[in-house]
């Protein structure tokens, strides 16, 4: 069995494969300070995979403590996905493509994989919304970033000292709000709705005929949920496919 990890800004999450399929998986909130508790919650149950195919992009530190782990209780060096220039027909637009984060890497790879000749606009949602958008040959034009909904809530609380409200993900339609707390969470979930839909267009506009909008990432649920939005597919195995695919591929003699 292989196992992947896609380690995020705010949570880790793991699939183990057997015959190029999801057996398992898992997904936990961690804390910085303490990742190796983590791990062991989450690693600890697992038998020990064959090989194991990492993205990661918390940091060095976090990073290291992965493959300490790993090695430490499998005896294995964990692997690690690298963005490239090129991945068969798939052309990264970046002139360093090392600035373009792995994780985006392996969930535009796995969605042209699994949608052929069609023009892309693939959207991550997590602690950053990132957007990529990818003509049907496969050449990437680039994309964009946007804070997520908890980023802009928690610089808000930090930046406007009259500004508090309590953390709420759900999107209400409902009249002006008449308190801080609404205005404040509504207010973010209608500026994330807007941007999102505005991308989305922009993505539409910028290539030649149909573009198909592809989901993924934990805050993907409260995307769907917001109204008048884009028709979107939601993919959320993309990172694993796309980190499984690249890395099992590159390995000779791994038992997919």
């Amino acid at each position: 069995m292989i196992l992947t990890v896609d380690v995020g800004n705010s949570r880790i999450k793991w699939a183990l494969w057997q015959s190029e399929k999801i057996v398992d998986r898992g997904v936990a909130q961690y804390e910085k300070d303490k990742p190796v508790t983590r791990f062991d919650q989450l690693f600890s149950v697992l038998e020990k995979p064959f090989c194991v195919f990492a993205v990661c992009v918390a940091g060095e530190q976090m990073q290291r403590s992965l493959s300490e782990w790993v090695m430490q209780h499998w005896q294995l060096e964990t692997q690690y996905l690298k963005t490239k220039k090129q991945y068969k027909n798939i052309i990264n637009a970046y002139q360093q493509p090392e600035q373009h984060g792995a994780d985006r890497w392996a969930a535009l790879v796995a969605a042209c994989q699994n949608f052929p000749d069609t023009s892309l606009c693939i959207i991550s949602a997590g602690t950053a919304i990132t957007f990529d958008f990818v003509e049907k040959n496969g050449q990437h034009l680039g994309g964009y970033i946007l804070p997520s909904y908890a980023t802009m809530h928690v610089a808000l609380q930090a930046d406007a000292m009259n500004v508090s409200s309590t953390f709420d993900l759900q999107f209400h339609q409902q009249c002006v709000p008449d308190n801080t707390d609404d205005a404040v969470n509504q207010g973010l979930h209608i500026l994330l709705q807007a941007g999102i839909r505005e991308l989305c267009q922009l993505a539409q506009n910028r290539m030649n005929g149909p573009v198909k909008i592809i989901l993924t990432g934990g805050f993907a649920p409260v995307i769907l949920a917001y109204p008048d939005m884009p028709v979107m597919q939601h993919e959320p195995d993309l990172i694993m496919q796309g980190l499984y695919n690249i890395m099992a591929q590159q390995e000779n003699g791994v038992e997919r």
